[in-house]
């Protein structure tokens, strides 16, 4: 029988290629969400390493929460709404047995994006007048995307949704009212769905599949942070979030023409990254911000996808079923921002922030449509009395166009012997965010 192992192998890749739909909910760049904090989105996060506004900080800046005054909550969170569209697709799904390309048609993939709700939580509490702790849940990666049936590119990806969850435990320290110092360990945990079509080969005839998997995975991982009144007018602050390691173990289900159903897995590590925020109080009404988030995207170099139990096709355990080069780039992303105080009970504000996509233009592929991002924002924090706080703000990523020319990879790195190919141009990727949250003091 002449039947190629690919059944296991695109699939297997699950949760880490699912990670990496920046068009869909992930709306910082590579599959990084920026939606952690509604009063830090109104100056499109710039200065959030520096600015104590309530108990969110610590999911930027452990440091913060010593700064704050009152214990309290803050519930928060985001609608994300994509916009794009796939232009000019084509691709094929397979060779022939001698050897010709099948095509894929020209399937655009429909209503690819889909809106998502993005949540988060802290409570921040001082101990003493030198300890303070907090607890936050937070989504730090995100992506969800879903083509339709006939999309050309439906033997490299059609449904994808990924969530990591981050729960975090903080503790900080103040040395005197211009320093302190904030430790963060939080679990995060990762769950996800990829689907997509098989077509294969055996003996005289071809099959077609589809093909979902499913798995989760817990890690851990740690921020810290300082925080420094440099000035009575400047504030300066600085956090570093470590990597997090993933061993993804799921489940790949097959049906149609054949059916098989095996375990596998693959390590995949979301970045470290280094943040840097300043805060410049200009008189009593205006403040200006400014930021710096650097990735270590480069972690992210390759998959490898490994079976865990024996398929068709003579898959073993232990037998690497996918290689997938990324060759992802570490990253910068920078933003600005101002806030005007309107009178005691409003402060309006607004920010633009620029961040680099850590994908190369010759890895780009329809599980990463990535571009580089430009934001405008708006926001407005109003707090009718001391013990209470609403804060709203608006997001408007600029369009850009993007163009993908993928085909498949065997184990050893090489081209893809079965001749899996996508090719289409991504148009207006964009997306409007909007963000509240209620910080409640007491």
């Amino acid at each position: 029988m002449n039947f190629r192992p690919y059944p296991g192998k695109l699939s297997l890749v699950s949760l880490a290629v699912s990670a990496c739909i920046a068009s869909g909910v992930a709306q910082g760049a590579g599959f990084a969400l920026n939606e952690l904090s509604a009063s830090a989105a109104g100056t499109a996060n710039a200065g959030r390493a520096a600015n104590p506004e309530d108990a969110s900080i610590m999911s930027s800046n452990p440091a913060g929460i010593a700064h704050l005054d009152k214990a309290q909550w803050t519930f928060g969170g985001a609608v994300v709404s994509p916009t794009g569209e796939v232009k000019n697709a084509s691709g094929t799904k397979g060779n022939t047995l001698g050897g010709n390309p099948v095509s894929s048609g020209t399937g655009d993939g429909g209503d690819f994006l889909s809106t998502a709700f993005v949540p988060s939580a802290y409570f921040a509490a001082p101990i003493d007048d030198k300890w303070s702790v907090g607890f936050g849940m937070y989504v730090p990666f995100a992506a969800k995307t879903e083509y339709d049936d006939e999309f050309a590119g439906r033997y490299l990806a059609t449904k994808t949704e990924l969530t990591n969850i981050n729960l975090q435990s903080t503790l900080s320290y103040k040395f005197n009212d211009d320093l302190s110092v904030g430790l963060g360990l939080f679990a995060s945990h990762m769950e996800g769905t990829l689907g997509n079509k098989k077509y294969q080969h055996i003996g005289i005839g071809a099959l077609e599949m589809d093909s979902v998997m499913e798995g989760d995975d817990w890690g851990w991982g740690w921020n810290i942070g300082m925080l420094w009144n440099a000035t009575d007018k400047t504030t300066i602050g600085m956090s570093y979030t470590s990597k997090v390691d993933f061993t993804v173990e799921g489940d790949l289900t097959l049906t149609g023409d054949l059916a098989d159903k095996a375990k596998g897995h693959l390590d995949l590590t979301l970045p470290d990254k280094f943040e840097i925020g300043i805060t410049h109080q200009l008189d009593d009404r205006w403040t200006l911000l400014a930021g710096a988030l650097w990735t270590g995207w480069s972690s992210f170099d390759e998959i490898n996808a490994v079976a865990d139990e024996s398929m068709v096709g003579g898959i073993n355990p232990g037998d690497v079923v996918t290689h997938v080069p990324e060759n992802w780039k570490d990253t910068w992303a920078w933003s600005v921002g101002a806030e005007y105080k309107y009178n005691a009970q409003w402060t309006l504000k607004g920010g633009y922030a620029y961040d680099n996509s850590p994908v190369r233009n010759e890895y780009r592929t329809a599980r990463i449509p990535d571009v580089d991002r430009e934001w405008l924002t708006i926001g407005a924090k109003y707090q009718p009395n001391e013990d209470y706080t609403i804060d709203m703000a608006y997001g408007y990523m600029l369009k850009k166009d993007t163009t993908i020319n993928e085909v498949g990879h065997a184990t050893d790195g090489s081209g893809d012997p079965d001749g899996v190919s996508y090719q289409a141009e991504y148009k207006d990727m964009g997306a409007h965010v909007l963000m509240l949250s209620l910080t409640r003091r007491f």
